[in-house]
């Protein structure tokens, strides 16, 4: 793979992409509630990258909100505060304010 250029991996990629969605493949995850969070502030930490814009932004808030929706049925409200305040940036850490 090594010596594959960018543009034979980026046509390669799609062409693999592709085929897995005609299969109707459907990755599956097991997360932990540590796990789950973690990925959730990552995804909201990406989002508010002035780049990340288009398809994959809109689909990586998608599934957020549906891990988010997965912590309502455990009825942890608090959890859920602490996901919605992770897209407003009136709840943004200024550096040195960090504990």
């Amino acid at each position: 793979m090594d010596k594959i250029t960018d543009k034979e991996l980026g046509r390669e990629f799609t062409r693999e992409m592709t085929k897995l969605g005609q299969q109707g493949v459907v990755i599956r995850l097991s997360l932990t509630p540590d796990q789950a969070m973690a990925l959730i502030a990552a995804v909201q930490l990406a989002n508010r990258h002035p780049f990340n814009v288009g398809p994959s932004r809109l689909l990586a808030r998608r599934m957020v909100d549906r891990m988010q929706s997965e912590f309502g049925q455990y009825k942890v409200p608090h959890v859920i505060e602490v996901i919605q305040r992770g897209w407003n940036d009136q709840y943004d850490i200024e550096k040195g304010d960090q504990p």
